[in-house]
């Protein structure tokens, strides 16, 4: 699939576009969760999500992974998110002045 390559490449410079961040898929359950590598957290407050917690890789894929779940994990985890995540907002299209 498109996406799945685009995704795979979305994060460079530490940066991820918002267009990019809202096709990512949620990670929820895996078999082995030390197979998850984390790539960096990110709060951001779009105008329909507030995406917090982190993106992680997985089987050659990023995830989004809710810091809610990266706390309940903790315990059996050691989490180390080596950066922030800054997310470029997209421009705001120009609508027609009347």
């Amino acid at each position: 699939m498109e996406w799945e390559k685009i995704l795979a490449d979305s994060v460079q410079d530490g940066s991820i576009r918002e267009l990019h961040l809202t096709r990512v898929p949620t990670l929820k359950t895996v078999e082995n969760w030390d197979n998850v590598m984390p790539i960096g957290l990110i709060d951001h407050r779009s105008k329909h999500a507030h995406y917090k917690g982190g993106l992680v890789k997985y089987q050659e894929k990023i995830y989004f992974i809710s810091d809610i779940k990266i706390d309940s994990l903790a315990k059996w985890i050691n989490w180390k998110f080596p950066t922030t995540i800054k997310v470029i907002p997209e421009p705001e299209k120009k609508g027609k002045k009347e």
